[in-house]
């Protein structure tokens, strides 16, 4: 009996090894942020909590907007929908998470009060005084957020695909399980990322700038610490503080889409019911796919 016991812990110790060591052969990131801010068109700005990424197109003299993008794909490539935006009268900015793109990846807490402040940082760096802002997927929740809280500063809030409810992209039970979490992070979610920003090729858009970014020391820690903390920010709240702001709001979703359950964005949309709102089939990336679709509409709307 006692030799049966030990055979197990010594198999359990052995399990428990290969499982560490294929967690530390399997770790991307050998790479400092420096040796990826190799694009010319880039500038960066110092903000309270390190160092954020970003370029603008179009008129200075042109109604200012900020195009915030979703939880892996940086700004790099909404370079063409910028450009779209440009030519129906906007002065677009885009920046990067931290974590994210060219942006610093900081050892702080992820959650939506960090995201608020490096947006109203970068708000404050271009001395605006009132912005559209433009939130894709994520980036539509970190929109919406700033917009219910700081309703002087955003002049119009326009929404594509927006993160509102649970999150799809990893379970919510895997949050309260660190080692897990850490392994089905590195070989399950930032593995679909990549496979996922392979394709990008079927959107005319260089992928080796997306799958580089995950070589960055710091980007598993961020991803690690956003799906333990941004998930516990009270989303449709912001939506009723929007509606009571009196803020135009322009909505574009998928109906068939992956990543953003399509009841969560319909239950934002209810709670304002001034809200411009439009659907497309196309998926998660319909900004990419429908975009001079969707930039006629935003047209229409900046006119209203």
């Amino acid at each position: 009996m006692v030799n049966w016991f030990i055979y197990f812990l010594y198999f359990l110790l052995a399990l428990i090894f290969s499982f560490f060591l294929i967690y530390i052969l399997g770790n991307r990131e050998t790479s400092n942020i420096d040796n990826l801010r190799t694009q010319e068109f880039y500038s960066y700005f110092d903000g309270k909590n390190g160092k954020t990424a970003f370029y603008s197109l179009g008129n200075d003299n042109d109604e200012p907007l900020i195009l915030i993008h979703g939880v892996s794909v940086p700004s790099y490539y909404y370079k063409n929908v910028a450009t779209h935006l440009t030519e129906i009268g906007y002065k677009v900015y885009l920046y990067d998470h931290f974590g994210r793109g060219f942006s610093d990846r900081p050892t702080v807490k992820y959650d939506m009060s960090l995201y608020e402040e490096q947006l109203d940082d970068f708000v404050n760096y271009l001395s605006l005084e009132k912005v559209t802002l433009l939130g894709v997927s994520m980036g539509g929740a970190i929109a919406a957020n700033y917009s219910a809280n700081n309703q002087k500063k955003v002049k119009a809030l326009i929404l594509n695909v927006p993160f509102v409810g649970t999150q799809t992209i990893t379970p919510r039970s895997f949050s309260s399980l660190p080692l897990i979490r850490d392994f089905y992070l590195r070989f399950f979610i930032i593995k679909s990322f990549i496979t996922r920003g392979s394709r990008l090729t079927d959107d005319n858009q260089d992928p080796n700038h997306f799958i580089s970014q995950f070589n960055i020391k710091g980007t598993q820690y961020s991803f690690n610490s956003l799906f333990k903390n941004f998930l516990q920010h009270d989303f449709l709240n912001d939506y009723t503080l929007i509606n009571q702001n009196k803020t135009p709001v322009h909505f574009t979703y998928a109906t068939d889409d992956e990543d953003v359950p399509l009841q969560s964005v319909l239950n934002a949309i209810s709670l304002i019911p001034s809200a411009k709102s439009y659907s497309f089939e196309g998926g998660h990336n319909i900004i990419n796919i429908k975009t001079e679709e969707i930039i006629s509409l935003i047209a229409d709307f900046k006119s209203d």
